[in-house]
């Protein structure tokens, strides 16, 4: 894979800085809201608080958080034009590559899979290209942030966090551990597919000639069920990340908040 980043041109590579600070600044201004709303809570359960200290608050988490919708779409933008930068360019080393291959080294990839490169899997490092800005390089950094802001809160806090962080990394290592290899038989069933689909372009007078559309049909279907069935289970293993992730999130934030009922009681 980095053999593979090498072909970022110098402009791709200015602008996937320019993406990284607008992350940087995204992360900030998300993690800075809630100070903001600590700072209301504050002065409404505080007696004699003026109003404008109120609004004052308000107003500059209203800002920290258009702010970061401004960062989120640059940070957008910038990974699509990366991505689809990039892939062109792969795309073109790509197939000027084979161009220069032999015929026994094409019969050696098989065209078929030489398609499936040239096609998919570039497609393929396009999208992670532009979801790893938006959610793979923010992901750490916004954990690794959160951490040590909260660190200093409370033993309670951090171990109420370090607890929903390790179940998180718990669950998305199991989800890799059975998703990866289906991932990759999904490149050899691709593989197959296209093949077989090619067969029948190519081979479309003879299978008329000797009435083999059936046999076609169920090869065909053969190859598209066993492609569907993986898809099927890459894609429901992978949805069920966000509801899982989004549960062990509510739950860290009302164990925050009954931590910090307990504390203020206490004292």
């Amino acid at each position: 894979m980095i053999r593979v980043f090498k072909h970022l041109k110098p402009k791709e590579c200015l602008m996937a800085l320019v993406c990284l600070a607008f992350i940087i600044m995204q992360v900030w201004l998300d993690l800075k809201t809630p100070e903001y709303m600590s700072e209301i809570t504050t002065l409404v359960q505080t007696p004699g608080s003026a109003m404008g200290d109120i609004w004052i608050a308000g107003g500059m988490m209203l800002l920290c958080t258009l702010g970061s919708l401004v960062g989120a779409i640059c940070v957008g933008f910038f990974a699509a034009v990366i991505g689809s930068g990039f892939s062109r360019t792969l795309r073109s080393s790509l197939f000027n590559k084979v161009e220069s291959f032999s015929m026994e080294e094409i019969n050696r990839f098989s065209t078929d899979s030489l398609i499936t490169r040239s096609t998919n899997d570039v497609t393929q490092i396009q999208i992670l290209i532009a979801m790893g800005f938006q959610l793979i390089i923010k992901a750490p950094i916004t954990a690794a942030w959160a951490l040590t802001k909260i660190a200093g809160k409370g033993f309670e806090w951090t171990f109420a966090t370090g607890i929903a962080v390790s179940i998180l990394v718990v669950m998305i290592g199991t989800h890799m551990i059975f998703v990866i290899p289906r991932f990759r038989k999904m490149q050899i069933l691709i593989d197959n597919m296209t093949r077989v689909t090619r067969e029948n372009l190519t081979g479309l007078r003879v299978i008329r000639a000797y009435n083999a559309e059936d046999y076609q049909e169920a090869k065909y279907e053969k190859a598209n069920n066993d492609l569907t069935g993986t898809q099927m289970f890459t894609s429901r293993a992978m949805a069920t990340m966000m509801p899982m992730m989004s549960m062990i999130m509510s739950g860290m934030s009302l164990s925050i908040y009954w931590i910090g009922a307990y504390l203020i009681d206490s004292a």
